[in-house]
């Protein structure tokens, strides 16, 4: 049997040699202790830990000072907007529709706290902000939360039109920056926004290490005490091996951007297989990242069907977010974003790709899709 053929790269990518290649030669050192001693061992650690936040820095556009080390992109979500909300409070609360679960749960944390209902943010063509409309609904001093890329599309946010009108509004916001690091130019003091998360393992990277970039540190209320550690932002004792990780594929992000020409073609060549299956599916084509095709069905297909379909011969896809896939039920953002094409929401694939991904598993997925579409699709 062939060998099986990754393709869920956005819902984590496998560790890059570059962040291996640091792991290993972190684990191999014996003068390293923890990051807030005072002693050798400690500075060794300190030494580390700093090491990657410049690496993280180059790679975002930032000062190190700016950048706090977090568990992930959910935990760096939540401390920014828990940190905005409740060092200021706002006056309304405002979401993309087509946001990540844990950014519409962090937005809906903040609403509980302050008594406010979350708005979503009118959508237009294919998702896309409706900026006309919103600027009609928003008041002076929102809070406004927002996908860069969009999780399961790829779609890109327009940052400039969002930042024009939130900076005449006197809102801020913080813009979910977890899928696109590596795939499209980031430089976050350029996007307006008042916080930036990131995560590690959506570019090579481990898993369980993310980043908050904050214009303004001390614009944060604190969110998780402790003993001090990140500037007092975040505490609990730094998690090395994952930082360090981070700050080696950090360091690749140039390398990964110019691959995606590459990546933009072997998405074009699944998009077209998807397309040859049958069934007349709806693709998203307004400006997105190169690395996912995101097509669903309006006519008698199950999303998740098609994933246990391919896996079967070897092949791994998503219907989705892999917080909404792995749960088995319909996709909340795609239910948000197409209310009028519910189908959007439950029969759909997600196909998604890196600079690691080969052309030979390219050519498989197109095989198997072959076989595995005229079933389903009609």
């Amino acid at each position: 049997m062939p060998a099986r053929v990754y393709l869920d790269h956005h819902a984590t990518t496998p560790l890059g040699e570059a962040a291996r290649t640091a792991l290993r030669a972190l684990l191999d050192e014996a003068e390293v202790g923890n990051a807030s001693s005072a002693h050798h061992h400690g500075r060794r650690a300190r030494s580390h830990i700093e090491t990657a936040r410049a690496a993280v820095a180059r790679a975002v556009g930032a000062a190190p000072s700016q950048l706090t080390f977090t568990s992930g992109g959910t935990e760096a979500t939540l401390l920014a907007v828990l940190g905005l909300g409740r060092a200021r409070a706002p006056s309304t609360l405002w979401c993309d529709p087509g946001a990540h679960p844990c950014v519409v749960a962090a937005m809906q944390s903040l609403g509980d706290e302050r008594g406010l209902d979350l708005r979503w943010i009118p959508t237009g063509a294919e998702g896309a902000v409706d900026v006309g409309a919103f600027a009609e609904l928003l008041a002076d001093d929102a809070l406004v939360a927002a996908s860069w890329v969009q999780h399961e599309t790829g779609a890109l946010l327009d940052v400039a039109a969002l930042r024009a009108l939130l900076a005449a509004r006197g809102a801020r916001w913080v813009l979910d920056g977890v899928q696109a690091l590596g795939k499209t130019p980031v430089a976050v003091a350029e996007t307006g926004a008042d916080a930036v998360t990131f995560s590690a393992h959506k570019l090579g990277g481990p898993s369980g290490v993310g980043a908050l970039w904050a214009r303004e540190a001390g614009g944060l209320a604190t969110v998780m005490p402790g003993g001090g550690q990140e500037r007092g932002l975040r505490g609990g004792t730094e998690n090395l091996l994952g930082i360090v990780g981070f700050g080696a594929a950090a360091g690749q992000v140039a390398a990964r951007l110019d691959a995606m020409p590459r990546v933009a073609a072997q998405r074009d060549a699944i998009e077209r297989a998807l397309v040859a299956g049958g069934g007349s599916p709806a693709i998203v084509t307004r400006p997105r990242v190169a690395t996912v095709a995101h097509v669903a069905w309006p006519r008698g297909v199950a999303g998740a069907e098609l994933v246990a379909a391919f896996d079967l011969e070897g092949v791994s896809v998503s219907s989705g977010s892999a917080c909404s896939s792995g749960l088995a039920r319909p996709s909340a953002s795609m239910a948000r974003l197409y209310p009028g094409e519910p189908w959007r929401a439950t029969a759909a694939l997600r196909v998604s790709l890196s600079p690691s991904t080969t052309d030979a598993e390219v050519a498989r997925f197109v095989e198997v899709a072959r076989s595995v579409l005229p079933r389903f699709c009609r």
